[in-house]
C-alpha cells in the first residue's frame, strides 16, 4: 500500500515457541494479524515470523524503520534463576532438562533459549532499529485478553502449559491497566497435565489436545481411567492450583510427559486411534473434568477478589472451548480471548507497548479478520490454476455454496481477508452438509482428522435440530 504516517506503531511478535506470529498496532488499532503458519504452512510453526513481518508491514504501508517499538511476550531472563534452583533441586532426574527438548514443537532447548536471547540481534538484522520490549509471558495474555472486556475493566484468567515459570495467573483490569493477583507456577501446570495425558493417548503434546477434549465426551466419568486422571490436578485457593507432580515425567524435564503412575493406572500407553481401545475416553474426560474443575474455581476467585462482574480469559488452556463452555453454563460471563495461544500473546504485547508508551489503551476486540487479504490479480490466478468459480456477489456466492451443499458436495470458501486464530469464521472455511453422515466423513478424510472427533461445535440453537436429527 501507499506509506502512511502515524503517531505510534508497534509490532507485537512470537517466535521460536508455539505459533509464530505477527501483529502490527497502529495508533492502538491492530491492523494486520497473521500466524507465521499461514506462509510457511507448518502447524505450530516456531520459525521467525519474517513473512508474516513482510505481509504486516506490506498491508499498512510502512517500512521497518517507521516502527516505532517491537513487542515481545517473554522476558530475556526466561525466569532463568527459577529454573536452574528447580534442576539443582531435583538432581539426578532432572539431568533430563539437558538432553531432551521441551516438547514436540521445539526441535532442541539449547537453541530454543539462544534463539530467545538473540532475539534483538535478529531484529536488528530484519533492518528494524526499534527498541526490544519483552514483556512478560502471563501478562501478554492478560493483556490479549483485557481487550475483550467492556471496557478494559474485569477479571481476568490466564492458563497454559508454562510462560517462564509461571502456569496461571489471575488478574484484575481497570480500563487496561492490569495488577496481577495470583499465580501459579511450574510444574504445578494445567497445561503440562493435560498435555502428559494427550501424550499417553498417543496423540502428539502440546498439539492435539484438541482430539483430547473431543475424547473426553465419550468417557465414563464413574470409570477408575476417569477417577485416576480426574485426580491429576486441583484447584488451590492460595495457589491456584496443585498437580500431582509424583505422577509425571515433565517436572523432571523428561520427553515422557507421563510418569510411571499413568501405567500402573491405566495401563500401556495408546497409539492415537481413539475411542475404540477401552479406557482412552475415560482418562481423556477425567482431565477434562480436572481443568474445568480448576478454571471454574480460578475464575470465581478472580471475580471475587477483583470485585468484577465479567471475565476475560487466554492462554493455551482457553482454546479448550469445552472449559469455555463449562464456565458459560455454570453462571460466569466469560469472554475467552478468540487467539488463546501464544500468536495472540504477540497482540497482548503489543497491546501492553502501546499503552506504556503512550498513557492510551489500544483499541478494544472487534474483529479476527486481520490477515492476508486476496485481491483480484490473485483471486483470478488461483481460478485459472484451480478451476475455482469467482463469485463477485455475496448474494450469488451463498446461492451456490448452498446448492452444492445441499447435493452432497465439499464447498471451500476463501474470500477477504483470512482470520487471526484457530477458528475458521467463513472466510477460509470448508463447508459440508450437517443432514449427511456421508459429507461428514469426507471432510473429516480430507482434513485428515479422526471419525470421533467434532465439527460444527457452535452452531445457531434454532439449527441445534440438524445435529439432534442424526443422532
Amino acid at each position: 500500500g501507499e506509506r502512511r504516517s502515524a503517531d505510534v506503531i508497534v509490532l507485537g511478535l512470537n517466535a521460536y515457541g508455539h505459533d509464530a506470529a505477527a501483529v502490527l498496532v497502529v495508533d492502538g488499532s491492530v491492523v494486520f494479524a497473521s500466524s507465521q503458519a499461514r506462509f510457511d504452512r507448518r502447524r505450530h510453526s516456531p520459525a521467525f515470523p519474517q513473512e508474516a513481518i513482510d505481509a504486516a508491514l506490506a498491508f499498512g504501508g510502512f517500512d521497518p524503520a517507521d516502527v516505532d517499538a517491537i513487542a515481545f511476550p517473554w522476558t530475556r531472563a526466561m525466569a532463568r534463576g527459577a529454573k536452574a534452583w528447580h534442576v539443582l533441586r531435583h538432581l539426578p532426574r532432572s539431568l533430563a532438562y539437558f538432553r531432551d527438548a521441551p516438547d514436540t514443537v521445539v526441535d532442541d532447548r539449547r537453541g530454543y533459549l539462544a534463539a530467545m536471547r538473540a532475539l534483538e540481534r535478529t531484529v536488528r538484522a530484519a533492518g528494524f532499529e526499534a527498541p526490544v520490549h519483552r514483556i512478560p509471558h502471563h501478562l501478554a495474555h492478560a493483556a490479549s485478553a483485557a481487550l475483550a472486556l467492556p471496557g478494559g475493566s474485569g477479571a481476568v484468567l490466564t492458563a497454559d502449559g508454562m510462560g517462564e515459570w509461571t502456569t496461571a495467573s489471575t488478574w484484575r483490569s481497570e480500563g487496561n491497566v492490569l495488577s496481577r493477583l495470583r499465580e501459579a507456577v511450574y510444574p504445578h501446570s494445567p497445561g503440562k497435565a493435560y498435555a502428559a495425558v494427550t501424550q499417553w493417548l498417543g496423540f502428539v503434546p502440546e498439539s492435539d489436545e484438541g482430539k483430547t477434549m473431543g475424547l473426553a465426551a465419550y468417557g465414563d466419568p464413574a470409570s477408575k481411567g476417569a477417577a485416576f486422571t480426574r485426580g491429576l490436578l486441583a484447584p488451590d485457593p492460595e495457589r491456584l492450583l496443585r498437580v500431582r507432580t509424583d505422577a509425571f515425567g515433565f517436572p523432571w524435564g523428561e520427553a515422557r510427559q507421563y510418569g510411571d503412575a499413568f501405567l500402573d493406572a491405566l495401563g500401556p500407553a495408546g497409539d492415537g486411534a481413539g475411542p475404540d481401545r477401552p479406557g482412552d475416553a475415560d482418562a481423556a474426560l477425567g482431565i477434562q473434568d480436572a481443568v474445568e474443575a480448576f478454571a471454574l474455581a480460578a475464575a470465581r476467585q478472580a471475580l471475587a477478589e477483583a470485585g468484577a462482574s465479567t471475565l476475560a480469559v487466554a492462554g493455551g488452556l482457553f482454546l479448550n472451548c469445552a472449559m469455555n463452555g463449562a464456565l458459560l453454563r455454570a453462571g460466569i460471563d466469560v469472554r475467552p480471548f478468540p487467539v488463546a495461544g501464544d500468536a495472540g500473546a504477540a497482540w497482548g504485547a503489543a497491546s501492553e507497548v502501546h499503552r506504556r508508551l503512550t498513557g492510551r489503551p489500544a483499541e478494544p476486540l472487534d474483529t479476527l479478520y486481520l490477515g492476508h487479504e486476496i485481491d483480484d490479480a490473485e483471486a483470478a490466478a488461483v481460478g485459472e490454476r484451480k478451476g475455482a468459480t469467482r463469485y463477485e456477489d455475496d448474494h450469488a456466492l451463498a446461492a451456490a455454496v448452498a446448492e452444492r451443499i445441499a447435493a452432497g458436495k465439499i464447498v471451500c470458501v476463501a474470500r477477504e481477508r483470512a482470520e487471526f486464530g484457530p477458528r475458521a469464521l467463513g472466510c477460509r472455511s470448508v463447508l459440508a452438509s450437517p443432514t449427511s453422515l456421508a459429507s461428514r466423513d469426507r471432510v473429516n478424510e480430507l482434513k485428515g482428522r479422526e471419525a470421533w472427533r467434532p465439527v460444527a461445535p457452535i452452531v445457531r440453537e434454532v439449527d441445534r435440530h440438524w445435529f439432534e436429527d442424526l443422532g
